[in-house]
């Protein structure tokens, strides 16, 4: 093995340690392939996956593990935490390198040459279109002089600093070569956190201090370029506006191929990395719905979508500091959630929704403060798996238990001016549902919404269930919103009986489509 025991848990907590360090300076040069500042976030909290599997690893009995069971742990922990594409890559670079980090035929110096050259291989095969001027050319670099090194029978010391030496020096004129990085006159923020896991790896073989980012890191934002009207620069390529990220599981398939092609039918920034049975895909696209059926080869989980310009776009992030999680059974409702700026969690039929599942989207959801999350479960999590997230410092799990709810809940977060969760939290035990037969008539419709409007109650000490802090002697608005949830496409004559019903009664009308409802939900609020 390359690495003895002391020196793979080092590398690990030199990397955890370096990324946490550096996460914003990366973050404040991302420009490629998306412009939204995560690359650095991404790449730590990919890491620290690997890094709590291998805290793991060291508190189960048993003893301390070998360095291969460490690193083992480590790549495929950061394979599983793995966020966006950035962290995919990194991920299979990690794999990688801990694959070929174990044999042990030939001198160490060769052995790191080898397993730095299998690691650059790896993460370019993770991409479906890979990029030059980017992570991927400065992983070749760092293999290409670590080569040199050993070739030339320098110790393993002097060949890995020399290989990690070599990138730094590279990453300017690698980056100067794509053409969105000169523009923006950046360096790739996907090669600076490699850089950084390079530095940990030197720190841990020669026993030294790993290098400060601090040094070669900028520090302040770097000013986006923008086009002439205005945009943020993009690869050149289609590009879409919401990222997926699932897990899909195939102990006895090869499916890297298939989703890779799948995915990139559907959208770019492909990457799909594979382990022992389990694939991480990662997809932008404007279709998130075909992007989570493309990956229908095996059982899917950990299905996650966000909006990318949801930073950018008017919703943003909001001035009393929470973030939001919305867990749904609906794939086609994925794209309406984030768009409303959740960290959506879609639940597919092979397997359920985890906590850890949820705990993940909550880490996504927070920004560098550690702002308060609300966790809307929309009926798609167990009950179980519920009571895991209770306690959760800065967690806050509302009782939305079906879709309906859980777009009224998110509804009330969006456009409440402060305190979100307490108005999602208001809504949500407000609002009365019904559900309808898919062939209801509108005069079936008209009752219904006029019955939940009488059940509204009119006052808050009516409300079984109060959130915190809420004025007990307060009187509540009258109705205002109606929020329909329809089976299959949205048909235009229902969304216009809808809006006629709402008119009648003074109510807000939405209508969302959810193809795998079998009934039509009915909130007012």
């Amino acid at each position: 093995m390359l690495l003895g025991t002391d020196q793979a848990l080092a590398w690990v907590s030199a990397a955890r340690a370096g990324l946490v360090g550096a996460r914003g300076r990366i973050d404040a040069v991302n420009v490629f392939p998306v412009a939204d500042a995560d690359t650095g976030t991404n790449a730590w909290l990919t890491v620290e996956g690997g890094a709590r599997a291998v805290d793991d690893l060291l508190a189960s009995p048993g003893g301390p593990p070998d360095a291969e069971a460490a690193l083992a742990a480590f790549a495929r922990g950061a394979m599983l935490a793995a966020r966006g594409n950035s962290g995919v890559i990194l991920s299979q670079w990690l794999a990688g390198f801990v694959r070929r980090a174990r044999r042990d035929e030939d001198g160490p110096a060769r052995v790191l040459a080898d397993a730095l050259r299998d690691a650059a291989r790896a993460a370019r095969l993770a991409l479906a279109d890979p990029q030059e001027g980017t992570v991927l050319t400065l992983a070749d670099e760092v293999a290409e002089a670590a080569g040199l090194a050993a070739d030339a029978g320098a110790p393993t010391e002097q060949a890995v600093a020399h290989a990690a030496a070599a990138g730094h020096q590279a990453l300017a004129r690698i980056s100067a070569t794509h053409p969105v990085l000169r523009r923006a006159h950046v360096p790739d923020a996907g090669a600076c956190a490699l850089l950084v896991v390079v530095d940990a790896l030197v720190a841990a073989v020669t026993r030294e201090p790993a290098r400060d980012p601090a040094l070669w890191l900028p520090e302040r934002s770097v000013p986006r370029a923008r086009d002439a009207d205005g945009d943020l620069p993009d690869a050149g390529h289609g590009g879409g506006a919401f990222e997926v990220m699932l897990v899909v599981q195939a102990p006895r398939a090869d499916l890297g191929d298939h989703l890779r092609e799948g995915l990139a039918a559907v959208g770019d920034s492909v990457a799909v990395v594979g382990a022992d049975g389990w694939w991480h895909a990662h997809v932008h696209t404007d279709e998130p719905v075909a992007a989570i059926d493309a990956c229908a080869a095996g059982a899917r989980e950990q299905v996650v979508v966000r909006r990318l310009d949801v930073v950018d776009a008017a919703v943003g992030p909001r001035p009393d500091g929470w973030g939001l999680v919305v867990v749904t059974a609906s794939p086609g409702l994925a794209a309406w959630y984030a768009t409303a700026g959740a960290v959506v969690v879609v639940r597919c039929p092979e397997l359920p929704v985890r906590a850890e599942h949820v705990r993940r989207a909550v880490e996504d959801a927070r920004d560098e403060s550690g702002r308060a999350v609300l966790v809307v479960p929309g009926g798609a999590v167990a009950g179980d798996e519920l009571d895991l997230l209770l306690g959760i410092d800065g967690v806050e799990v509302l009782g939305a238990d079906d879709e309906a709810r859980a777009a009224v809940a998110t509804l009330a977060f969006v456009t409440a001016g402060t305190s979100a969760a307490a108005a999602a939290a208001l809504a949500t035990a407000r609002a009365r549902v019904a559900a309808l037969e898919p062939d209801a008539s509108v005069a079936e419709l008209g009752r219904t919404v006029d019955g939940l409007v009488r059940a509204v109650p009119d006052r808050l000490a009516d409300l079984p269930d109060r959130p915190a802090g809420a004025l007990t002697d307060g009187v509540l608005p009258v109705p205002e919103s109606l929020t329909v949830v329809v089976p299959g496409p949205l048909d235009e004559v229902l969304a216009a009986q809808v809006e006629r019903v709402a008119a009648q009664h003074g109510l807000e009308p939405t209508v969302l489509a959810d193809a795998s409802a079998t009934r039509v939900l009915v909130a007012v609020d």
